[in-house]
């Protein structure tokens, strides 16, 4: 299965990672739209939310299961690179969350054209591909998502900008979520 064999060529949270895509001849760009200050909807949230607090818990399965069936996972993996996983199945869903040894907690969301960009505390999780997040528990991610339905139809590791270092949101604020 190509996503398992692809799944195991990931092996960080973010910054961390260097991985070109297997099977991309030309770099991919992820999107890095400004954020907006307009608040996410509340329904995208709680997809959001639920999505990070299973996977902060271990619970991969729990985790899959707010990923829309095909969906697609981006990561990026630095140098211009990115890990591409194509969602089709459950089996598929549940591998693509064992990519990610961190758990996340929730800090903050806002709307960025399509996507809702969130804004992430990086923890240690437990479960199948969990670890201590590599050194990364404490720094900050983000992720752009495309929820539909009330699944995760796109996850796209965004750029953190220097903004996230500090801890506060970025200018315009986005709002402020709490587990």
């Amino acid at each position: 299965m190509a996503l398992i064999a692809a799944a195991g060529l990931l092996a960080g949270c973010g910054a961390g990672a260097h991985h070109a895509h297997p099977l991309a001849s030309t770099p991919l760009t992820i999107p890095n739209p400004a954020p907006t200050g307009i608040p996410a909807p509340a329904a995208d949230v709680a997809v959001i939310r639920g999505w990070a607090n299973a996977l902060r818990s271990g619970n991969v399965g729990a985790a899959a299961r707010y990923f829309a069936l095909p969906s697609e996972m981006i990561n990026e993996a630095g140098s211009g690179g990115a890990l591409v996983l194509k969602i089709h199945t459950a089996a598929e869903a549940i591998a693509a969350q064992e990519t990610l040894p961190c758990g996340a907690r929730l800090i903050s969301t806002d709307l960025r054209g399509r996507y809702v960009n969130a804004l992430f505390a990086l923890t240690g999780r437990p479960g199948p591909g969990g670890s201590n997040c590599g050194g990364g528990a404490g720094s900050r991610a983000r992720t752009n998502f495309v929820i539909a339905g009330g699944r995760i139809v796109e996850w796209i590791r965004a750029p953190t900008g220097p903004e996230n270092r500090g801890g506060s949101p970025p200018s315009p604020p986005s709002s402020n979520v709490s587990d």
